[in-house]
């Protein structure tokens, strides 16, 4: 310790004063870039820590939200496989659709037109994939199970496609084209009852909207119907 025996009593007291002083300043220095340390080592909140999107949420460990980076890269993409889907590039369609979804595969959006696009491929196992994805992101999708259920009744599958259709007609009960596509699958599943019931139905929703070439093509499936019901 300092030995303040040769100076007077005064200036002892005034130096006493300025050491208080000094550890006073000191201790609030070190408490200050505590506090200030303390700032900036905090976890920074951010818009991607609860990204919400028309599809659900996800936190910022949920690896199936895009991150900021890879957003652009999405809509991109998406719109590119929109442009070749539309001219009937089919194939570049679902690889660009796949790019999208590399970067975000939860993208209802694209799951469900890559379906589209390997149903008119005829990779209908495929298409059924990406439909059932794309319905576990938004189950309100109707045009999904419309053509799932074309897809199951490509693939022989009439059950599974009357399910989809009936999920159609539930919430859209004037919806021909979903009518006579189930009427077209009790047929296959050998219900030739119900078969009649929904395309007569779809026939005349037909004629109401003036669609006489569907309409036409519903008389020729009626035909049939009624005939296979004769043999039973």
């Amino acid at each position: 310790m300092t030995n303040y025996s040769f100076v007077s009593f005064p200036i002892q007291k005034k130096l006493f004063t300025c050491f208080i002083c000094l550890n006073l300043l000191g201790a609030l220095g070190v408490k200050s870039v505590r506090a200030q340390t303390s700032i900036e080592i905090s976890p920074p909140t951010s818009d991607t820590a609860n990204t919400t999107t028309k599809e659900g949420s996800a936190d910022q460990t949920d690896q199936t939200s895009p991150s900021s980076t890879s957003e652009a890269s999405v809509t991109d993409n998406v719109r590119l496989g929109d442009d070749r889907y539309a001219q009937a590039d089919y194939q570049g369609a679902v690889e660009a659709y796949s790019q999208a979804l590399t970067a975000f595969k939860s993208n209802a959006y694209a799951l469900y037109n890559r379906a589209n696009a390997y149903r008119q491929l005829e990779k209908y196992d495929a298409a059924i994939a990406d439909y059932t994805s794309a319905l576990q992101i938004a189950p309100d999708n109707l045009f999904a199970y419309l053509y799932r259920g074309m897809a199951f009744s490509a693939t022989k599958q009439p059950e599974a496609a009357i399910a989809d259709f009936s999920k159609v007609i539930e919430k859209d009960p004037n919806r021909a084209l979903a009518l006579q596509k189930r009427g077209e699958s009790y047929l296959a599943s050998g219900n030739a009852e119900a078969a009649i019931q929904d395309l007569q139905q779809a026939a005349s929703l037909y004629e109401q909207e003036g669609k006489f070439s569907k309409q036409s093509q519903v008389e020729d499936q009626l035909k049939e119907a009624r005939s296979a019901k004769s043999k039973n």
